[in-house]
């Protein structure tokens, strides 16, 4: 009996939980003159008992009160529907971007006595992680970590670039006017990278040559001559670097480039001048110089070697069609390795055709390009006579998103007997390199 009992008193607390918690979940509540008492406003209470308002005013004025609450969400409501939802402080006006290089390659890579090796890889050839802010109307920041494979095969996450962006007024025909302080773009590569698109193939004539690398520790300043291109896009097919005669970058860094420590208190001072000689007949066509001057990073009994360069690059820039015609010469690189026996620097000379044509299909998606380039690594042959290589590239790209890329390609290099053991590297007499050569696809993401 007991044991029914209990059963029974636990049944019946049950039935009761269950039959509340189904009132609850109905929506049962008080009844609403008491509901209007517990939670009505303190003030209104008040009031009433005062004599100043009546239960019928005082409801009159609750309700009242309870329609501009619901208009106030309603447009509350209606502003986050077309500006999105507010964020907190410090991501306001924080802008994120991304962009990858995802490659697969099979080819044969040179040695020396004349001999190849094969490969055949997938690659994360680099991964960027944009991210902006800018803090007031004349001063914003940047901040890009770069995904880097290093010789391990290990990926290793580093800075390409950090800095600091302040806007200037326009100074009559300098107009555009900001500056770099930090870890930011040399005066050249970003510029070039920007007329040809293709940087997720491989680096760009004077980069790829082991010159230098596209970003420093410095202070940069940088603007446009003559204000803007009306139309630059729908004109020239490009709206970066849109200076109506041109534009110009001038800066002062470390020289030893954005992932290698300085090692000398020298400094370089580098520079690019473009001229747009004829903005309303040709617009795209344009003329550019870069400069600089500086030592190389690496030390040679007690002094550091010469590092010169002078570029001239000639380029049109159309919707249908890109080319470009450069020359260059260097006495040294930025790494200080280009030397002879004395460690004196040695002189270099290059030069590197590039044409892109939007083919008439696909809604002129899909490109056909080609680049030539040439280099002697040891020009008044210090070292050696015959250091000279030339690379060809041939492909097709396809834009399938603002700038979201598929790449096929196919690229072979020839070298002189002479030539190092890789580009970049001091020539080697005698040293007889093998053939190279690769068939390339890549995927560019970018956002």
């Amino acid at each position: 009996m007991a044991a029914n009992s209990k059963r029974g008193h636990t049944i019946s607390l049950m039935a009761w939980f269950l039959g509340a918690l189904i009132l609850c979940l109905a929506g049962y509540s008080k009844p609403e003159a008491l509901a209007a008492e517990t939670t009505r406003d303190p003030l209104i209470e008040v009031l009433i008992r005062k004599g100043i308002l009546t239960e019928q005013e005082a409801r009159q004025i609750e309700a009242e009160a309870n329609a501009l609450e619901k208009e106030r969400e309603k447009r509350v409501a209606e502003q986050i529907d077309k500006k999105g939802p507010a964020l907190p402080k410090g991501l306001k006006d924080v802008s994120v971007g991304m962009l990858a290089y995802v490659d697969y390659s099979n080819g044969q890579k040179a040695l020396s006595g004349d001999r190849e090796d094969s490969f055949n890889d997938f690659r994360l050839t680099r991964g960027y992680l944009i991210v902006k802010k800018q803090l007031l109307p004349w001063m914003g920041f940047r901040i890009t970590p770069d995904i880097h494979q290093d010789d391990t095969g290990d990926y290793k996450l580093r800075l390409k670039y950090l800095y600091a962006e302040f806007k200037a007024q326009d100074l009559g025909f300098f107009t555009g006017i900001k500056s770099e302080v930090g870890m930011g773009h040399i005066p050249w590569l970003d510029f070039e990278e920007h007329i040809n698109p293709y940087r997720c193939q491989g680096t760009m004539p004077i980069e790829r040559a082991g010159t230098f690398n596209s970003a420093d520790l410095g202070i940069g300043v940088m603007g446009y001559l003559g204000g803007r291109l009306e139309n630059a896009e729908e004109r020239t097919g490009s709206h970066y670097y849109d200076g109506r005669l041109g534009s110009w970058h001038v800066g002062v860094y470390n020289g030893s480039g954005y992932h290698a420590s300085e090692k000398n208190n020298d400094k370089v001072l580098e520079g690019r001048l473009t001229l747009r000689p004829l903005p309303n007949i040709a617009p795209g066509l344009q003329v550019s110089y870069f400069g600089l001057t500086g030592q190389g990073n690496k030390e040679y009994g007690g002094d550091y070697p010469d590092y010169t360069v002078n570029l001239g690059m000639l380029s049109y820039q159309h919707p249908w069609l890109t080319l470009t015609a450069q020359y260059f010469t260097t006495k040294g690189n930025a790494k200080g390795d280009w030397v002879d026996a004395r460690g004196e620097a040695i002189d270099t000379a290059g030069y590197s055709f590039f044409g892109d044509f939007k083919l008439p299909v696909a809604e002129k998606r899909l490109s056909l390009f080609g680049r030539w380039d040439h280099f002697d690594a040891d020009d008044k042959d210090k070292i050696a006579e015959k250091t000279e290589y030339d690379l060809y590239m041939a492909g097709l790209a396809y834009d399938v998103y603002q700038g979201n890329i598929v790449l096929l390609s196919y690229e072979t290099t020839d070298y002189d007997e002479d030539f190092g053991n890789s580009k970049g590297k001091t020539p080697v007499a005698d040293n007889d390199l093998g053939d190279e050569r690769k068939v390339q696809v890549v995927y560019q993401i970018k956002f």
